[in-house]
């Protein structure tokens, strides 16, 4: 496993959540009901001192979660409290204690109350409309609206078809990266651009596992992936960590600070460029850039990233590692004789092998 983020730190939650109500799950089980009752429902996950002190009134419950009992309780007007492990309903028909002063742009009572309270506490809140018979979840300071089957299926085959082609672009961009790599000819231009494509790549991936989880089950029929497309997503993306200025930025917040980038601020190059340490005005950059080799060791067949991360401090580039000896190679740590004249060869192989591709012509900026 390569030891990178593909994901922030919002996008991690958000996906985790959504995963406990995945259609399948004993959640969603009860919501299911709650929806085909056409009562409508509020919901809160977490049990804990500080949610309990937030509400007033309703009943101790104090039951085994079923999703039937669930959906009785919901036909009453309060909220319902469960466990943070989901598996007992803890309160039913409580009043939520708001906070006056926390924003909400929801205009129903039920779903500006869910926002409000998740909001101040941090726990998921649920609030099924009864009026359009809709779920949207809230964590913190996010919020989700699930969509119906019809659109799930449609958007899912759409998305799937776009990232198929996403997927060649990628294949194309990664090739003219390694032949500027390998020919030491890398500019901040190649990098930015690579950046960029593979940044599309992941983005629709993870707009396609929303569809994956939202159409759960089912969505094992669809066949909605290209095979192996996470694991290239994620050696790609060591474009990253050979590439930005270690001595201005922290590796992991410059992951993040890429991954936070909305479309717009994405495919304007000077935010790459700045991101990875460099000076926005990257048209009078340059300088050759030289990788430190994290990449293209990483496709070498059973060389695990600790061992990478091992040649990397030891030998720093990319150019200092392929000049190597055998001998040089085996003494770091992990290395050895076999897996040393292993990368010797894999490089040549590399270096030998490969033929200058055609020019990178990709609609880069189209997000549409």
């Amino acid at each position: 496993m390569l030891k990178i983020p593909t994901e922030n730190q919002k996008e991690r939650e958000l996906v985790s959540t959504l995963k406990l109500l995945s259609p399948g799950t004993y959640l969603r089980a009860g919501i299911d009901l709650i929806i085909q009752a056409n009562t409508g429902g509020l919901i809160v996950v977490g049990d804990t001192p500080e949610i309990l002190s937030l509400t007033e009134s309703g009943f101790r419950i104090n039951c085994p979660y079923t999703p039937t009992r669930l959906s009785e309780l919901a036909k009453m007007d309060g909220a319902i409290i469960l466990s943070s492990d989901l598996k007992r309903i803890v309160r039913a028909n409580v009043t939520l204690l708001l906070n006056t002063s926390i924003f909400s742009n929801e205009t129903g009572l039920r779903h500006r109350a869910a926002e409000k309270f998740s909001k101040e506490t941090g726990h998921i809140v649920l609030a099924v409309s009864r009026r359009r018979n809709t779920l949207t979840l809230y964590t913190g300071d996010q919020n989700y609206i699930f969509r119906e089957r019809p659109i799930l299926i449609s958007g899912a085959n759409q998305t799937m078809l776009a990232l198929t082609q996403y997927a060649k672009d990628l294949h194309n961009a990664i090739a003219i990266l390694n032949w500027t790599e390998l020919s030491g000819t890398v500019t901040l231009s190649n990098v930015i651009k690579t950046i960029q494509v593979c940044e599309r790549v992941r983005r629709t991936e993870h707009e396609l596992n929303r569809y994956r989880i939202e159409l759960g089950t089912e969505a094992q029929s669809l066949q909605l992936t290209p095979s192996d497309l996470s694991v290239e997503i994620e050696s790609a993306l060591l474009i990253i960590k050979d590439y930005y200025i270690d001595e201005e930025l922290h590796e992991n917040q410059v992951f993040e600070n890429i991954f936070e980038f909305n479309a717009d601020e994405l495919s304007d190059e000077k935010n790459i460029s700045s991101a990875l340490g460099y000076p926005s005005n990257f048209n009078n950059y340059d300088e050759l850039l030289v990788p430190r080799g994290y990449r293209l060791l990483s496709q070498i067949p059973r060389i695990p990233m600790d061992i990478v991360e091992n040649i990397v401090n030891n030998l720093k580039t990319l150019e200092a590692i392929t000049t190597s000896s055998i001998e040089a190679l085996k003494d770091i740590k992990g290395v050895g004789n076999t897996r040393a004249t292993a990368i010797k060869e894999a490089l040549v192989q590399m270096k030998t092998g490969t033929t200058q591709p055609q020019a990178l012509a990709l609609p880069i900026y189209d997000w549409d």
